[in-house]
């Protein structure tokens, strides 16, 4: 039997994360019968709901407090001791492994040195064991410090057989902090594209009847927004306030509204302080809002974002499952990554980089009206979709690894997507 290893952050409170994992996994399998996927959590969680760093929004706070080298200096002593924990763990996952694939998800990115300490351990492991390797469906920051560099170079010390990037700036990113080094970088499709394929379509119901769905509004902390921010955030430091103001600009049309959001702790958090705001309760009350369960498993964040009319986010994956989806989807910068998703499905004009000057809550709710009046275009939606499965079978094919090129999403598959 075959046996890939994928090396991600796939038990991540923000089920995003794993949602990418899931569908990576549920591409490689149909294209591969057989293949054993194993995922490895690089934070050492081995199922959803699992919690390794507690009081994360004090320490993110208090990190943000830090002068920069200081705050590498803190990240590397905590990590070393986890890593020390996880080696075995690692090492084990590899016994016998044909491929590791590192990605999906923005893991190479230098934020304190955390992803690239743990990424040049796994590396180093797969080396050892050797296992070929692979990044793929990666987002790349244009963040490396030299030390981050040199760790993240581990890869390429390796049997690296494959790279390739999630969009077009992460392909300049890695070109430029790797020198170039290692197999061509090339391009590929965000597996989460494949979510409908993944975990189906929801029922025939209400909201997918004669009624339109709620417009989605995902909540996320605007001091998480501020610690991994590579540009200006939307909505600035009251992101939160922003986004319930334009709530209520929505319901003033005539639009129902669902507040939720991708699961992190301080997401959670958000999203209740919000829900309890009086104007927020108070259209609540009148069925015009309602705030949907936080998501404890990426199934779960699929089903609340699939039968919603439109959604409007700052997290990517918020977007991208939308999209899988055919759901119109407004994006609210802080990462290049999401800008770089709207302009690679063609949709630039529906990613908002600026709240200050000309983008209020009344424009906002008028472009979310603009992008449903819209909707997707199904050319080139279908497009998009077979573009990512046949990302992942070009990934089998250069690790030699059996796989079925061609376009899955088009057929009927078991569960319900299609």
């Amino acid at each position: 039997m075959v046996r890939v290893v994928n090396f991600a952050v796939r038990y991540s409170a923000n089920v995003g994360d794993g949602l990418i994992a899931e569908c990576l996994s549920h591409a490689m399998t149909r294209l591969a019968p057989g293949l054993e996927m194993v995922s490895v959590d690089l934070a050492g969680r081995s199922r959803y709901g699992e919690t390794t760093v507690r009081g994360r929004g004090w320490k993110l706070r208090v990190l943000n407090a830090l002068p920069g080298p200081l705050r590498a200096r803190a990240v590397e002593l905590v990590l070393g001791r986890f890593l020390e924990r996880a080696t075995p763990g690692w090492r084990a996952a590899l016994e016998g492994a044909d491929l590791a694939v590192f990605g999906g998800g923005q893991i190479f990115s230098d934020a304190d040195l955390n992803f690239p300490l743990k990424i040049a351990r796994a590396a180093e492991l797969s080396a050892a064991a050797g296992v070929p390797t692979a990044v793929f469906a990666a987002g790349v920051a244009r963040n490396w410090s030299p030390r981050g560099a040199a760790l993240f170079g581990r890869m390429l010390e390796g049997r690296l057989c494959h790279v390739a990037l999630r969009d077009g700036f992460s392909r300049e990113a890695w070109v430029a902090q790797t020198g170039g080094a290692g197999p061509q970088a090339q391009l590929c499709r965000d597996p989460g594209l494949l979510a409908a394929a993944c975990y189906g379509r929801p029922e025939a119901g209400p909201e997918h009847g004669t009624e339109p769905g709620p417009v989605g509004i995902c909540i996320t902390d605007p001091a998480l927004l501020a610690y991994h921010s590579d540009m200006a955030v939307a909505g600035g430091g009251r992101a939160d306030a922003f986004l319930a103001a334009t709530a209520l600009a929505l319901v003033a049309r005539g639009q129902r509204v669902r507040l939720f959001c991708n699961g992190a702790a301080e997401d959670r958090a958000t999203l209740a302080r919000l829900a309890a705001h009086p104007e927020i309760a108070a259209r609540a009350s009148e069925g015009w809002l309602d705030v949907a369960p936080p998501p404890e498993t990426p199934t779960a964040l699929a089903r609340t974002i699939a039968p919603l009319r439109a959604v409007l986010a700052h997290r990517l994956h918020a977007t991208i499952v939308a999209h899988a989806y055919g759901i119109p989807a407004v994006g609210l910068s802080w990462d290049r990554k999401l800008v770089s998703f709207f302009a690679s499905v063609g949709r630039e004009a529906y990613a908002v980089q600026e709240t200050g000057g000309g983008t209020g809550p009344q424009d906002l709710a008028d472009l979310v009206l603009r992008a449903i009046a819209e909707g997707i275009d199904p050319q080139a939606h279908a497009a998009h979709l077979a573009e990512t499965w046949e990302g992942v079978a070009a990934l089998l094919a250069a690790a030699g690894l059996a796989g079925q090129p061609g376009r899955p999403e088009l057929r009927v598959v078991s569960g319900g997507g299609a």
